[in-house]
């Protein structure tokens, strides 16, 4: 009996057409586009750039980097079923990340999507968690998902005024009183303005 032929498989397909530059208040210019594999070290800066309380906000633990797993399992996304934007800035020759926004399917067994946002320290309060949430959000509809929901800490008053202003409904987290679930239903398959 001869082996079966083994074909590799191939790499998602990079979606440039969701690539987006908007500018920030003072002018600057943002760069918003998918995450790439190319992106571990930019991605790893980033993590660490963050504060403590950041961190733990992101992350809903204590790390001060991404593990090499960890990692790994960030930078590959399919580009569809899960996705992530970074906000990209450009200074003195050199890119940086300074967001960062994605959803994957949940673990919960719902059915849902679970997304999670983070902004650099210093770039927070300049709508930069905004415009990245509604780029994902954007995708998220053309992409057919139909249900998207994330696990805030109760105290991060920042992300659950956000979620609101996105129209997320806020619930008691399943896990206990030290998380809010935000959740909101999407229109599947619409085509996002």
């Amino acid at each position: 009996m001869a082996d079966a032929l083994v074909l590799p498989q191939r790499a998602p397909r990079y979606p440039a057409e969701s690539v987006e530059i908007r500018l920030l208040a003072e002018g600057r210019p943002l760069l918003i586009r998918p995450l790439a594999a190319s992106d571990a070290e930019p991605l790893q800066d980033f993590v660490r750039g963050l504060s403590t309380t950041a961190r733990y906000q992101r992350f809903q633990s204590g790390l001060r980097e991404l593990a090499p797993d960890l990692l790994a399992h960030l930078l590959a996304v399919d580009y569809r079923s899960s996705m992530a934007f970074v906000a990209v800035v450009f200074e003195h020759g050199h890119r940086q990340i300074i967001a960062e926004a994605r959803y994957a399917p949940a673990l919960d067994g719902t059915g849902a999507t679970d997304f999670a946002l983070a902004t650099a320290d210093a770039w927070q309060r300049q709508g930069i968690g905004r415009m990245l949430l509604d780029h994902l959000l954007r995708y998220a509809v053309r992409s057919c998902i139909s249900r998207m929901q994330g696990d805030v800490l109760h105290d991060n008053t920042a992300m659950l005024g956000l979620a609101r202003q996105f129209g997320f409904a806020l619930r008691m987290h399943p896990d206990g009183a030290w998380l809010t679930r935000v959740e909101k239903a999407l229109d599947p398959c619409a085509v996002a303005a």
